[in-house]
C-alpha cells in the first residue's frame, strides 16, 4: 500500500508538478468532509492541474491505474456531499489554478472562462467591459461560475432565460475516456478555441455538435460523466443607472399579487420576495448583526 502510494505519487507529480500533488493531513482533512451529512472519507491526494492538457492527462492516468477522481471548482465550504469521496483511494482534482477568462466579446455578450474562474473574479473582468453576468441568489466570492451553471443553481432574473442551463452556452469536456470534446456549436469546429475565434466562431449556440446536445449529458452530473476545462456564458449589458425599491407586506398573498401586476408591465430585472428573518440573513454575517437588522425590518402583523 505504501509503495503504492509513492508510485501514484510521483506519477501524480510529473503530470502537475510536485508542488501540486498534496497529501498533507490538512489538504486532506479539508476535502474529507463538508456541511453535508455525507460520511466523511479523506482523498489519496489533491491534485492541482494549471491547465486543461493537464487534467486530460490525468484523466487518461486515472483510467490506466483505475483511481476514481473527484473535480472541485469552488473554494471552501462545501454543502452537497459531492466532492467528499465515496470510495477509498480517491484523488481530488482541485481546478482552481485553472483559472483563466479566455476571453470576453462585448459584441456576441460571450464569455469564455475557465472552471476556476469565480464570481468576484469575473465580476471585476466584466464591470470593465459594462457587462454583467446573471447571478444566483448571493454566490460566495470563491464560487465557480462553471460549477454554479453545471450544478444547474437558478439565477435571479428568469427573462434572460432562454434554455434550461442558461447562461451556459458551450463548453469543452474531458470525458471519462480521457477524450476531450466540444458541446454546442463549438463542437463543428476544430478542437482548438484559438482556431475557432481565427475563423469567426464565439461558441454562442448550445445547441450540437449537429442533431446532438451534449451540454444535458454535463450538466448536473456533479462530474461522473467528465470535466469541463472550459464553458461559454452569455452575458448581458450592466446598467448605468439602478434603483432598488422595499415594498413591505403583511401577508405572502399581498405580495404575489404585488409582483404579478410589477412583472406585467416588465419594472424591475428582479423582484424577490424574503420574510424578515431571510433578509437579514442575507444582509449581515454575525448573528448579532442579524438579530439587529430583522428588529429594525417590518414585522407581519
Amino acid at each position: 500500500m505504501l509503495m503504492d502510494a509513492i508510485l501514484k505519487k510521483e506519477q501524480l507529480g510529473a503530470i502537475v508538478g510536485q508542488p501540486h500533488v498534496l497529501d498533507d493531513a490538512a489538504s486532506l482533512d479539508g476535502y474529507g468532509r463538508d456541511q453535508s451529512l455525507a460520511p466523511a472519507l479523506k482523498p489519496w491526494f489533491v491534485v492541482r492541474p494549471g491547465d486543461g492538457a493537464q487534467v486530460q492527462a490525468l484523466v487518461a492516468w486515472a483510467n490506466q491505474t483505475r483511481t476514481p477522481l473527484i473535480p472541485v471548482s469552488s473554494g471552501p465550504p462545501h454543502f452537497h456531499g459531492d466532492t467528499v469521496p465515496s470510495v477509498p483511494e480517491a484523488v481530488i482534482v482541485d481546478l482552481t489554478r485553472v483559472n483563466a477568462i479566455r476571453r470576453i466579446d462585448p459584441r456576441n455578450r460571450i464569455a469564455v472562462i475557465e472552471p476556476g474562474v469565480t464570481y468576484a473574479q469575473l465580476d471585476a473582468a466584466l464591470a470593465a467591459q459594462g457587462l454583467r453576468i446573471p447571478r444566483p441568489l448571493a454566490p460566495r466570492a470563491n464560487k465557480s461560475v462553471v460549477a454554479s451553471l453545471l450544478e444547474r443553481q437558478p439565477t435571479l432574473i428568469p427573462r434572460f432565460n432562454y434554455n434550461l442551463p442558461e447562461p451556459l452556452r458551450t463548453c469543452g469536456v474531458v470525458w471519462g475516456t480521457g477524450e476531450l470534446a466540444f458541446t454546442g456549436e463549438a463542437g463543428t469546429g476544430p478542437l482548438s478555441l484559438d482556431d475557432q475565434w481565427q475563423r469567426g466562431l464565439a461558441q454562442v449556440d448550445p445547441k450540437g455538435p449537429l442533431a446532438t446536445d451534449l451540454m444535458r449529458v454535463v450538466t448536473g452530473a456533479q462530474g461522473t460523466m467528465g470535466i469541463v476545462v472550459w464553458a461559454s456564458v452569455k452575458l448581458e449589458l450592466l446598467p448605468a443607472a439602478r434603483e432598488y425599491r422595499f415594498a413591505p407586506g403583511q401577508s405572502l398573498g399581498e405580495l404575489v399579487d404585488f409582483c404579478y401586476r410589477l412583472e406585467r408591465t416588465r419594472l424591475g430585472d428582479a423582484v424577490e420576495v424574503f420574510n424578515a428573518a431571510q433578509l437579514a440573513q442575507l444582509a449581515g454575517r454575525a448573528a448579532a448583526a442579524v438579530a439587529a437588522t430583522k428588529r429594525k425590518l417590518p414585522q407581519r402583523a
